[in-house]
């Protein structure tokens, strides 16, 4: 009974010895008899109501000798105790101490205090163990801001399930409830002054039996009736059941753009001023947008936060800011003449415009602009927070420039992306984001300074709802991703090993199962590491999974790994071309799909690598040596192996440093249409041996699979070439746009490539 299972881990943990019978406490004692501390009681009392029934105390004596077989609880700001801090005392002199200098602190304490309890006792049942072991327990958070996103727009969770939410939210003590309540699927929340935002704007035809990205057309006698919002009163209720348990709200009301829903109701806010329907699917390119030019919008919008103000005590409220494209204003003379009356260079600065008029009037109402990291463009509000969801760089920027930073990168903390072997899991967006992967996540990106990591002040997992129809469905994508995450931003990242991590999750879940909560099961998937000795030498093979502890088996003969095959034991080398194939095998039988991953020896292994066209610094891949490390990407474009050019051409030169016969080169290309990602039209090939001059150009066409298919990883490759040659230019040649046929219809297309091999 020493082992001790807690997520989030303890800062510190004395094991005592002995343990303490649940059945023998007599009480609870309020040391303080503040409301606070009888708060906490109540929730003692209610988990403990099937071992024996306690009475709450406010009187004590001096001497605490005497008090044997009590719960006390200890509520004094004065404490030494960091503000969401507490000291837990288990068995110690025969009762149990909890002891916090906030409420925040007493809850956490609870929390622990509940997992270190039978999971039976949720479900209201006596458990057949009721000891507890003694131990001693001092803990407090790293972060300040520990929070999840919940969209309520694409698909609407009723009252109940947002609770449960923040149930969720409150066991792995986090903080924030990020409540995505406008987009363009639906308006969530009443405003009394605008009341067709819920009789118009949150209603829409239903297309729920139809893929998310390729719902029908509506029809003129199509109804609304899929949808709904929340009445102010539910409002209040949510915010008070969230406060009860140490979660701030905050509420996020979309602008400049996904806003269309908006103009279901009140068209003459947009810029062209037509009715539209609200969508029911995939909105995109997202061109609807309120008008910059139109000082009736921010009269709206003034009158829509007041009341969304009054609503939310806590100090931030979120304006979105993100995906605000530009279109409309370009060609809105209202827009234009903004843009000229406020010396405004370009649309960019339109939009900050527009925010940072917001946050003027969200400041004189004493709270806090948070925005996505677009609100960057044009020049940020001088007091705004920044979310960076695009990756690291926008939270990077705004933290040298003195700002508070959320992160919440997609690459780490978008629980709508897959988890596990899309072939085999629900319906996602895309992407690929494993549950070892989460829990590698640092929100200090290693740019910044001691100093401007001060204003990093968290992180947050965000869940999108547009494949994720039912609460069944968002805590499968959540759960134990957001485990994971609670750990990250309670002990600090790197702080325990992931094998520690999950041998106390599995403990976890058994209380998941027991509140009815749905988890994943997670990834079976093993990951092959290639690793290289030296430039151009012997790679370093490592296997990897999610689950420490399973035997991993694997092969280099192209065959499938079986129980018979060599069990994974400690790294190996590979100097030659070869093709490793691992999987995982539980209770003596494979689970889950064999990864394959092929190591290519080739002469432009490891050669240096000049970019004419520089790649996307969001898709970079390994690094400056990803088109010739030997190693290929999935047809996931968040592997790390894909560097992407957005409505550019690859054009790249490889120095094989003396002259080589090159007979022939391939290149690998990703087409994931859905994800806006093309393959190149046509593959160019020139040769030189000065670097300057270049000629003997050859070239192959690619013809693109079937529209919005399964994501592909294609090889295009010119053969039989006997050309002399040092220098290589290859060029990859972009559509530029999406087609006409594609839902992102004249946006940038990208190219994704993961090597170039030369032989």
């Amino acid at each position: 009974m020493n082992k001790i299972s807690i997520i989030p881990k303890p800062v510190y943990t004395q094991i005592l010895s002995g343990s303490f019978d649940l059945m023998s406490i007599k009480g609870i004692v309020l040391k303080n008899g503040s409301a606070e501390e009888r708060q906490i009681a109540e929730l003692f009392q209610n988990l403990l109501e099937p071992v024996t029934v306690l009475s709450i105390s406010e009187f004590i004596p001096a001497d605490l000798s005497g008090v044997l077989d009590h719960i006390i609880i200890s509520l004094d700001k004065n404490y030494e105790i960091p503000k969401e801090g507490y000291n837990l005392a288990m068995g110690e002199h025969h009762r149990i101490e909890l002891k916090a200098s906030s409420p925040s602190g007493l809850f956490y304490g609870f929390q622990t205090f509940r997992q270190l309890c039978s999971p039976e006792l949720e479900k209201g049942e006596l458990p057949e163990n009721t000891r507890i072991q003694n131990c001693k327990i001092v803990d407090a958070p790293i972060f300040g801001y520990r929070g999840m996103h919940l969209d309520v727009s694409r698909h609407f969770f009723d009252i109940d399930f947002v609770k449960t939410y923040i149930d969720m939210i409150a066991l792995h003590k986090m903080n924030v409830f990020h409540w995505h309540l406008t987009d363009d699927n639906g308006w969530r929340i009443e405003i009394k002054k605008y009341p067709e935002l819920t009789e118009k704007s949150a209603w829409r035809v239903d297309r729920t039996h139809e893929p998310w990205r390729e719902w029908s057309p509506i029809q003129p006698n199509d109804k609304s009736s899929y949808g709904g919002f929340y009445t102010q009163d539910e409002i209040r209720d949510v915010v008070q059941y969230a406060a009860d348990r140490g979660i701030m709200v905050v509420p996020e009301i979309e602008m400049p753009g996904h806003t269309s829903e908006v103009f279901a109701a009140y068209p003459d806010l947009s810029c062209k001023g037509d009715t539209l329907p609200v969508n029911p699917g995939s909105y995109w390119p997202n061109e609807d947008i309120f008008c910059a030019g139109n000082d009736d919008v921010f009269t709206f919008l003034e009158n829509v936060l007041g009341e969304v103000i009054e609503l939310f005590p806590g100090p931030y409220i979120h304006i979105g800011g993100d995906e605000a494209t530009k279109t409309n204003w370009e060609s809105c003379p209202k827009c234009q003449k903004r843009i000229t009356d406020e010396s405004l260079k370009n649309e960019h600065e339109l939009q900050s415009y527009f925010i940072k008029r917001i946050e003027k009037f969200i400041f004189s109402k004493n709270k806090k602009l948070v925005g996505w990291d677009e609100i960057l463009e044009g020049g940020l509000a001088p007091s705004a927070t920044v979310m960076s969801w695009r990756g690291m760089k926008g939270g990077i920027e705004s933290a040298k420039a003195g700002h508070d930073v959320i992160m919440c990168p997609v690459s780490h903390c978008y629980f709508d992306y897959y988890q596990a072997n899309p072939e085999t899991s629900p319906e996602a967006i895309g992407g690929f984001t494993s549950l070892k992967k989460v829990y590698s996540f640092n929100p200090i990106p290693e740019e910044l300074t001691k100093e401007e990591s001060k204003f990093v002040l968290g992180a947050q997992g965000n869940l999108w709802t547009e494949y994720v129809q039912t609460p069944d469905r968002a805590q499968y994508r959540l759960l134990p991703r957001m485990t994971a995450l609670s750990e990250v931003l309670w002990s600090g990242p790197g702080k325990h090993s992931y094998e520690d991590f999950y041998e106390r999750l599995t403990h976890l879940e058994k209380r998941f199962d027991v509140l009815d909560w749905t988890h994943a099961p997670g990834s079976f998937v093993v990951t092959i590491q290639a690793d290289q000795k030296g430039t151009g030498s012997a790679f370093r093979i490592n296997l990897t999974s999610e689950k420490p502890g399973e035997s991993i088996r694997f092969t280099l003969d192209e065959s499938d790994p079986s129980i018979a095959s060599p069990e994974f034991k400690a790294s190996f080398s590979i100097d030659e071309t070869s093709t490793v194939k691992a999987a995982l095998f539980m209770d003596g039988k494979r689970t889950g799909k064999t990864s394959e991953k092929t190591i290519y020896f080739h002469k432009a292994i490891g050669k240096p690598v000049s970019y004419k066209v520089p790649h996307k610094q969001k898709y970079s891949g390994g690094g400056p040596l990803t088109l010739v490390d030997g190693l290929t990407g999935t047809t996931n474009y968040n592997d790390g192996y894909w560097q992407g050019w957005e409505g550019e051409d690859l054009d790249v030169v490889i120095d094989l440093g003396e002259p080589e016969f090159i007979e022939n080169i391939s290149l690998s290309f990703l087409e994931s249409q859905r994800s806006w990602i093309f393959l190149p039209t046509e593959v160019k090939i020139s040769f030189s041996m000065d670097g300057e001059s270049f000629a003997g150009a050859r070239s192959v066409a690619l013809m693109d699979g079937e529209n919005n298919g399964k994501a592909n990883r294609i090889m295009a490759t010119i053969e039989t070439l006997n050309i002399p040659s040092r220098h290589l230019r290859i060029q990859a040649i972009n559509r530029k746009t999406c087609p006409d046929w594609h839902e992102g219809a004249g946006g940038k297309a990208w190219i994704f490539a993961d090597e170039i091999m030369v032989e």
